[in-house]
């Protein structure tokens, strides 16, 4: 959604959110000292109901998310900048009987009319006791395939996943998905519908489907996990939920060390309609650079983030449709991006302040206007409950 803001209004958003999180978290550390306590409290409200003794209903809550962030490009092909209402979502989570989940999100609209933007996510999980197996049903979020696009935009490091995540990977899909671990072996499946045009869909467009697995390794970190996750598109041409590739196989890696995490991924993907194909390599390093910033727990942390995308035909890669599009509609065949940023936790993963720059450069070689040379800046609030 555009803003309607005068263009020299939209980072002065950001920067009064900004002081007021840090004023916000400068005063819950008086007197006690300790800067989780109000923050405590207000994540306490949305909890309407919770008595793990009940046999019937365990819990009831509240559950949502806010991304809102300022963005400017800075290219050689132009300039653009605004802020953005990146994710409104609201809705609940419940827990019954003492193995089921039952979850539903929707989207918010906030420029008039109703406020329903559509279903986000809406399904219903089995976890039976002393295992560790979950089965769930329904409309998901993906978040089954390769190092960035395995883990919630809540919780990601860079404000934005790559270039070749986006491009390839797909947002919900309706269908059903197991996950279990056994020692230090994990493994996941899933079977979904490739349309997603209603909020709930019969297959008539065929299927697609999704398998991994993952064995906890170090490797050269004190500890970490091994990652195999291959993708297959049935390629039925009605299907709207999957990307246009029929394979997808990702490598990835995630270890740990003390302030040090590194994450690693390899990703290749075959098109539907041709025989090329999409190569991907994603480096991403993070270093707890302070355990607290301005009293306690509120820790910064640094983010790098190296990205290389290769297309072994012209012009099969996108720019990213965000931001790097909004100055040219430029599609190329090699891309790299280097990516910078600071994260500032003050209730960890569930409130953060977000700043950080992206350098990218696309070739093309077809020459038919997509080369792009560029800077992308950001500042954002990452907000959940």
């Amino acid at each position: 959604m555009q803003s309607s803001a005068h263009p020299a209004i939209r980072p002065l958003r950001y920067l009064v959110a900004l002081i007021a999180s840090i004023s916000l978290n400068g005063w819950c550390q008086q007197d006690s000292g300790q800067n989780t306590d109000i923050y405590d409290k207000v994540w306490a409200v949305p909890v309407l109901y919770d008595n793990a003794d009940n046999p019937t209903i365990q819990s009831f809550s509240l559950i949502g998310r806010y991304h809102g962030q300022y963005w400017s490009v800075r290219a050689d092909e132009g300039d653009n900048q605004d802020w953005e209402n990146r994710r409104k979502i609201v809705g609940f989570s419940s827990k019954w009987f003492q193995h089921f989940t039952l979850q539903a999100q929707m989207f918010l609209k906030t420029d008039g009319g109703s406020l329903y933007g559509g279903l986000y996510e809406a399904f219903i999980k089995w976890s039976p006791a002393d295992i560790d197996f979950s089965i769930s049903a329904g409309r998901l979020d993906y978040l089954f395939t390769g190092y960035e696009r395995s883990k919630s935009s809540k919780k990601i490091s860079a404000i934005e996943r790559g270039l070749l995540v986006n491009q390839i990977m797909p947002a919900e899909v309706i269908g059903a998905h197991m996950r279990g671990k056994k020692g230090r072996f994990s493994y996941h499946a899933g079977l979904f519908s490739r349309s997603i045009e209603q909020e709930f869909d019969d297959f008539n467009s065929g299927s697609a489907a999704v398998i991994g697995a993952a064995y906890d390794t170090p490797l050269f970190y004190d500890k970490g996990s091994l990652h195999l996750d291959y993708l297959h598109n049935s390629g039925n041409s009605e299907g709207n939920a999957f990307r246009p590739y029929r394979h997808v196989t990702s490598l990835w890696h995630r270890g740990d060390s003390g302030r040090l995490g590194v994450g690693i991924d390899l990703t290749m993907a075959l098109p539907l309609e041709t025989d090329g194909h999409v190569f991907g390599l994603t480096i991403e390093p993070t270093w707890m650079l302070l355990d607290s910033l301005f009293g306690n727990n509120d820790p910064l942390q640094l983010v790098m983030r190296y990205q290389y995308a290769s297309s072994s035909e012209d012009n099969g890669l996108y720019l990213q449709r965000r931001y790097e599009q909004k100055v040219t509609d430029g599609e190329g065949d090699h891309y790299q991006a280097l990516y910078t940023g600071l994260n500032y936790f003050l209730y960890g993963q569930k409130l953060k302040l977000m700043v950080g720059g992206e350098y990218a450069h696309m070739k093309d070689k077809a020459n038919d206007g997509g080369k792009y040379t560029g800077w992308t800046w950001f500042g954002a609030v990452r907000l959940y409950f």
